[in-house]
């Protein structure tokens, strides 16, 4: 793939300006830079998926063709075939109507690799592959029975399943936790080396390009502003925002939060059991248990980690938590109050609110930010009048602008996206904050000032967070406490640094030993 001069405008406002790099065959080629700065759409651009009102110019070359100059039925026949692409967020990526099983089959039924049976058959080897078993993850099942990160494991299994010569993967391991994220890694290195095809890693994660890329561009404002080999840039950084991106990616925010002992969320013993498929038509149906015997207590002003793999139980112990779901065992209380699914006072729900890990998905797409932003104020007994106001001030508190509020969420980055999804959050202060996944979409520069939002935030209001994260860098920079999950249960719990630089469970040693890492030496040089 060779880019050159890359030029864009989406009704006249420029996007991307002079892009060029070029993209060699067997080569891991790393794109890194902000929320916003273009990352997507040239990739997009690639793979002539540009949204109306675009204006192109300059070229992209695929083995002598340049794409921009292709019709769709020429790129639908290279999409998948011989361009993949793994997009940033896999719940809007897969079809929710459709089992997993037969959107990984459907790329080789459509190009006419194979017939419906060996697609079939096929699939089930690419799932396995990626990590989702059929004994434990069987391809009838749908998308939302997956956490987020088996989400993007099946999306991965699609744009491998034809093993094209290019592979695009836009942020493919922000939704999983360190040690799917190695193993994922490790799969797109094999590939790349078994099959001769190139990939190129879009990524916030520096650490991540520092272990994969061969070569390296940074982009910043639509605009290659550096590019070269991986260890001679990460050594000998020119640009003023290429050594930024360094300086961020191992920050961590002052904090001076006030911890009272009065607990604002205790959680003692709780139970939670899914039902699965009937094995036998008069047997019973079997129980799964994603939250076995779990306790924890978060006190006022203090910040908990909460870690562990995808699938763990993390994400289902906040849905309890946030009165989403029942739960079978244990109780559940909030500033006194008990917590039940479906029963939660407004005035309890006000007290705490929550951050989810896919930000498009929790968004109504219909709305514009503004009314977003301000569904919270219902919760209220009296509504303020100066909604506008208050959403404006949220919005610039978490980097964004207040004119943002008459957009609508489609014309925002993932980044931007989750930044206003902790807009939303904290726009009626509540005393505890539910953060999960909340910063996997940022990039190091603007992730590092929403930490240090998060902190001041924390200072001045005595919030309490609860921390969900499989990046242990952030909940090293952010938690008094960390728990780790593994199975529906806690293995180990303590203080943050005593965890993280003593782990006495087997498990956090391998969580911690499979946390990417950039070379000191590099950063030093």
């Amino acid at each position: 793939m060779q880019i050159s001069g890359l030029s864009m405008t989406i009704h006249g406002v420029p996007i991307l300006r002079d892009v060029s790099f070029a993209v060699a065959p067997g080569e891991i080629f790393g794109l890194v830079g902000e929320s916003g700065s273009g990352k997507s759409m040239t990739a997009l651009a690639m793979m002539g998926l540009l949204p109306r009102g675009t204006q192109v110019s300059g070229r992209v070359g695929f083995e002598g063709v340049d794409l921009l100059t292709q019709g769709e039925r020429a790129m639908c026949g290279l999409r998948g075939r011989e361009i993949g692409m793994i997009f940033q967020e896999p719940m809007t990526a897969l079809n929710p109507v459709q089992c997993i099983g037969d959107q990984v089959a459907e790329t080789l039924v459509v190009h006419g690799a194979a017939t419906r049976a060996a697609a079939q058959a096929a699939a089930l080897e690419r799932l396995v592959r990626v990590g989702l078993p059929p004994d434990r993850f069987a391809p009838d099942r749908y998308p939302h029975e997956l956490s987020g990160g088996q989400r993007q494991r099946v999306c991965i299994a699609m744009a491998v399943a034809l093993r094209p010569k290019l592979l695009i993967a836009d942020e493919p391991t922000t939704a999983l936790d360190v040690t799917t994220q190695a193993q994922i890694l490790e799969l797109l290195r094999d590939l790349v080396e078994d099959e001769g095809m190139s990939l190129m890693l879009i990524t916030h994660d520096l650490a991540v390009v520092a272990d994969m890329a061969d070569h390296v561009a940074v982009m910043r404002k639509g605009q290659v502003v550096e590019a070269g080999r991986t260890e001679t840039l990460f050594r000998t950084a020119r640009h003023p925002y290429t050594r930024q991106l360094f300086r961020d990616s191992g920050h961590a925010p002052q904090r001076a939060a006030r911890v009272q002992p009065a607990p604002v969320l205790e959680v003692r013993n709780v139970v939670r059991d899914y039902p699965l498929k009937r094995i036998a038509f008069w047997g019973n149906r079997p129980m799964f248990r994603a939250v076995d015997d779990v306790s924890l207590t978060i006190r006022s002003g203090e910040s908990v980690g909460l870690v562990g793999e995808s699938g763990c139980g993390k994400s289902t112990l906040t849905r309890a938590i946030l009165g989403l779901d029942p739960v079978q065992g244990g109780t559940i209380t909030l500033d006194g109050a008990e917590v039940h699914a479906g029963h939660l006072a407004g005035a309890v729900r006000a007290r705490m609110q929550v951050v989810f890990q896919d930000p498009y998905g929790s968004f109504n797409p219909r709305h514009k930010v503004g009314r977003l932003v301000a569904e919270p104020f219902h919760l209220l007994p009296t509504p303020p009048d100066d909604r506008r106001a208050r959403v404006a001030e949220a919005l610039r508190a978490v980097g964004m602008e207040p004119g943002d509020q008459d957009k609508f969420i489609h014309e925002f980055s993932g980044g931007q996206r989750q930044r206003i999804a902790i807009a939303r959050a904290i726009v009626i202060r509540p005393g505890l904050v539910i953060l999960d996944e909340a910063v996997s979409a940022l990039d190091v520069t603007i992730r590092a000032q929403v930490l240090d939002l998060l902190a001041d935030l924390q200072g001045r209001f005595g919030l309490s967070y609860l921390f969900i994260s499989h990046d242990l860098s952030v909940v090293r920079a952010i938690t008094d406490r960390v728990l780790v999950m593994q199975a529906g249960r806690i293995v180990e719990e303590g203080r943050t640094e005593q965890v993280f630089n003593s782990p006495a469970h087997p498990y956090t040693q391998q969580l911690i030993a499979a946390t990417p890492r950039i070379p000191e030496e590099w950063l030093a040089a």
